[in-house]
């Protein structure tokens, strides 16, 4: 065994390379030398594109991506011969704004999937890889690749750097708008077993923080692969971010450092879910926690803001679990989401902002149901009413319908206490709102009967407190 030891000892690489096929010229995409397309009788593929990687070298280095990731047959994947620049003098999360949205242009364009992008660092040496999708799996779902979530390669490559490479883009796409989606998740509980075991044909010598990063791509590989039903990826993970953990540090690492912990604590929320655990889920806060402790808030806001909202779902969640300290709970969430708003302010961030205010919201309108709290569920109207200055229904219909009704249930929840008119007449208003498009979306019929009733409650005390 290598430097990674035995935690896997036993397991074996699970791929097959594709069919190679002609390359094929388009206008501004290209299908990769060496294949994409799956042979006869295969399901349907997810079309990936990978852009050059900004700097020098950079379309070298995308030209071998292409290479390795079309071997596996559930991808089309493409030469997308362009880079998405970035301006080096710009705060990180700035840059990555910017740069994802132009990416999300390029993917609507080519009706593709999945983007890999990036760019070179320490003078070439490093291909520091990303991954940007098509669709989402929400914040924070385990394995999640976010915009700061990289892989960094050190060059040169061994030839099986490639099983690394597969495996985190398969995680990276999942869950996919096209292409063959239950294929891809089965193929998955192989992949991160191939890439774990390419790990040992790096040089001995290759720095500590690239080995974890490695490691933490791996690691949200297998819980991907738990998010699609392969309990056995649980401890798999788990694993790969406590090997990660020993290379990294709050001081010298800050931010592989944040990364892995953020992602260790939301494996750690879907156990909790699964298993009901207050154990696992004070786990996983006290890991967000520890975040906002290792991050220092003049170096690193955004990430230190992002901890802080993962620090205040979990007690929410955690809330909801351990009735016997809710209070306890949400008073320190509603702290956290404080610190949060300190970071990101409407200007800069407008839909991060609107959503921690709807998260806020939440919060304060549970505070607001224990006792006779009245003021606590006034803020919780008033954050609902603030993040639907952003959160707008031709914008985003979902998280408008969200949003309105959470404003219904803390405007009823205060009229229920005041029996004021203006209260149970905006609580209904906003009802019948969110009831229109989650009666018009696949799968919310259930959601809007919900709604439904509650309007219902909302007429029959607004009748009998008139009479």
């Amino acid at each position: 065994m290598g430097w990674l030891g035995s935690i896997f000892k036993g397991l074996l690489p699970g791929n097959t390379p594709g069919k190679k096929r002609k390359k094929k010229r388009r206008a501004r995409v290209k299908l990769a030398e060496g294949g994409g397309f799956t042979p006869s009788g295969a399901g349907p593929q997810s079309r990936v594109l990978v852009a050059n990687l900004f700097g020098a070298g950079g379309k070298d280095v995308s030209e071998r991506i292409v290479g390795m990731v079309s071997q596996e047959s559930g991808f089309a994947t493409y030469h997308f011969d362009k880079a998405l620049k970035q301006n080096l003098r710009s705060p990180l999360l700035e840059r990555l704004l910017a740069a994802s949205e132009q990416g999300s242009t390029w993917l609507r364009e080519e009706k593709a999937d999945l983007l890999i992008w990036g760019e070179m660092e320490e003078m070439g040496t490093v291909a520091r890889i990303r991954f940007l999708a098509a669709t989402s799996p929400g914040d924070n779902q385990p394995g999640t690749f976010g915009l700061a979530d990289t892989l960094d390669i050190p060059m040169p490559w061994p030839d099986n750097a490639g099983d690394i490479l597969r495996a985190v883009a398969s995680a990276a796409l999942l869950p996919v708008a096209s292409g063959d989606r239950k294929g891809i998740a089965e193929r998955l509980r192989q992949m991160p077993k191939a890439a774990y075991k390419a790990l040992d044909e790096f040089p001995a010598d290759t720095p500590q923080e690239y080995k974890a990063n490695m490691l933490m791509g791996i690691g949200n590989a297998f819980a991907t692969s738990f998010r699609y039903g392969d309990k056995k990826a649980l401890a798999r993970a788990g694993a790969c971010y406590a090997a990660a953990d020993a290379y990294l540090s709050p001081e010298g690492t800050p931010l592989y450092w944040a990364l892995l912990h953020s992602h260790w604590a939301a494996l750690l929320e879907a156990d909790a879910r699964v298993r009901k655990s207050v154990e696992d889920l004070e786990m996983a806060s006290k890991k967000y926690l520890l975040v906002t402790e290792g991050l220092a808030r003049e170096t690193n806001p955004f990430d230190w803001a992002l901890a802080h909202v993962r620090y205040a779902m979990a007690l929410y969640k955690l809330a909801s679990i351990d009735e016997a300290h809710a209070s306890s709970h949400l008073k320190a969430a509603a702290s956290s989401f404080d610190e949060a708003l300190t970071v990101y302010d409407r200007d800069t961030l407008p839909k991060r902002w609107a959503e921690v205010m709807n998260h806020y919201g939440v919060v304060q309108m549970s505070l607001g149901g224990m006792g006779s709290n009245n003021a606590m569920l006034q803020q919780a109207i008033t954050s609902f009413r603030k993040a639907l200055e952003v959160r707008t229904k031709e914008i985003s219909a979902m998280d408008w319908a969200q949003t309105t009704n959470n404003l219904g249930a803390a405007c009823f929840a205060l009229a229920k206490r005041t029996k004021e008119d203006v209260l149970f007449e905006e609580a209904a208003a906003c009802f019948e709102r969110a009831i229109e498009v989650y009666r018009q979306r696949p799968g919310q019929k259930k959601r809007a009967k919900v709604i439904f009733s509650n309007l219902n409650k909302v007429r029959e005390l607004h009748s009998n407190a008139a009479a």
